[in-house]
């Protein structure tokens, strides 16, 4: 009972206080536990439970099995150590059997998730963010080794006509806030390796890549990048584009009918009026008002002939009209 107790309280005073050179740092990434681990150093993956825990298994991302037995498991602890290789990256399983009373339980085992990132001495916390326009967002990177201070945190916006490069530290609040924009996190500290900021109102000049630096006792500045998204007032929902969608179709289908039907009421009215011929009479009258008067011919004069009898022929002579 004794054995029993001190490793419970071993074992929470590892979680509580881990070693300080511990190469690797685990951060709440969506609602996912995210562990940012150096390249080549020992990565220890944990699952914990608020339980004595009967048995506990890993399920590496590529399918390989780990299993774990040791006196933690009453403390509702399993942990699996390695080397870390960028093949260790990707999303670990731990399955775990409770105990009750000292024997296992049976049911459904619980289920957790680890994300595994093997990065360099700087790593951006979550590589692509996607923020809300005129919301306040953030942005941050750490150091991979727990407990390392920053000379200094820099960023570079993606728009650098627009926002030039800056610098940031725990000073630099939302009251004073660099352009009136940026300002550091209240729950970050470059003292324990944070190089963060915070945007008081996102814009969509602020789409596209980030960059931040941190720099470090080496003497040298590492850095890494945040890919940042901005869904904005516009977004609309895919109901909203259905609707807008079918309206838009039903205008154009009212406006075609409508201009088939000025068409087709245009084609009458131009056929009825070839089809339908002048007045024969109304263009003789034109014709006849449009021509000067003709003059009234001068008629043939036939010259008449009178014929006489003899006996008169001596009162008068023939007479010859003509």
């Amino acid at each position: 009972m004794y054995r029993q107790t001190c490793i419970v309280i071993l074992t929470f005073l590892l979680l509580i206080y881990p070693s300080g050179n511990q190469a690797s740092r685990i951060f709440d990434v969506n609602g996912i536990e995210t562990i940012l681990a150096l390249e080549n150093e020992t990565l220890t993956i944990e699952c914990k439970t608020d339980m004595p825990m009967a048995y506990c298994g890993f399920i590496h991302p590529n399918g390989s099995r780990y299993s774990f037995a040791d006196s933690t498991l009453t403390a509702g602890h399993c942990a699996v150590k390695l080397n870390a290789t960028k093949r260790d990256e990707g999303q670990w399983r731990c399955h775990i059997g409770t105990a009750v009373s000292g024997k296992t339980a049976t049911g459904v085992e619980i289920m957790q998730s680890i994300q595994v990132r093997v990065v360099g001495h700087v790593a951006a916390i979550q590589q692509n963010i996607t923020a809300v326009h005129g919301k306040p967002i953030t942005l941050a990177c750490a150091t991979t080794k727990r407990m390392t201070p920053l000379r200094y945190c820099r960023f570079e916006p993606p728009d650098t006509n627009k926002y030039k490069h800056f610098g940031i530290d725990s000073g630099v609040t939302e009251k004073n806030a660099i352009l009136n924009r940026f300002y550091f996190p209240s729950n970050k500290s470059t003292d324990r390796g944070d190089c963060a900021v915070t945007i008081k109102r996102v814009k969509y000049d602020d789409i596209g890549l980030w960059t931040c630096g941190a720099g470090l006792e080496d003497g040298k500045e590492h850095i890494d990048f945040i890919s940042l998204e901005v869904e904005g007032f516009y977004t609309i929902s895919t109901a909203s584009a259905t609707g807008i969608t079918f309206g838009a179709i039903g205008i154009a289908v009212v406006l075609v009918m409508l201009g088939f039907v000025a068409w087709k009421k245009r084609s009458f009215l131009v056929g009825t009026r070839r089809e339908t011929p002048p007045p024969a009479e109304e263009h003789e009258l034109q014709h006849l008002e449009g021509s000067p008067p003709r003059s009234p011919r001068t008629g043939r004069h036939v010259p008449l002939v009178v014929v006489q009898s003899p006996s008169e022929a001596s009162a008068s002579p023939a007479q010859v009209e003509s």
